[in-house]
């Protein structure tokens, strides 16, 4: 994982934001994500790729048939693809609600995020914020 210079960071999260159309007062709202998400690309724990997805390079891999080592966040979702693994999850459940949303946004099965260690978890957790 290279790291990045804080004033690329900070500039990738803002593409990352208004590519999302995430107006001024959802980011003070959520400044301390914001905030965190510059400290993971500058870390080099998270990667804006061209198409505004963000690519999560997992401190510990997850070990299985397949080894993940990489997980590749939408920068944007539909509500069917959200609802669909929502369903099940009780509303009264934050966790399994974010769990819910990281794996529509990673496409990927709520078991393999349910696997993340807490370190790479965190990362998930300042993305999935902003589609929730």
């Amino acid at each position: 994982m290279g790291k990045v210079a804080v004033a690329i960071a900070e500039k990738d999260v803002n593409k990352w934001l208004d590519y999302k159309q995430i107006d001024d007062e959802e980011r003070e709202e959520n400044s301390d994500q914001i905030d965190n998400l510059i400290r993971y690309v500058s870390s080099g724990k998270l990667i804006l790729g061209e198409d505004c997805v963000f690519i999560q390079k997992l401190n510990f891999p997850i070990k299985g048939e397949i080894v993940t080592s990489e997980l590749k966040y939408m920068a944007r979702s539909d509500v069917s693809t959200i609802n669909s693994n929502l369903r099940g999850v009780k509303a009264d459940n934050p966790d399994g609600r974010v769990v819910a949303y990281i794996a529509a946004l990673t496409q990927n099965p709520k078991g393999l995020i349910e696997a993340l260690d807490t370190s790479d978890y965190k990362v998930g957790q300042s993305i999935a914020v902003f589609f929730i």
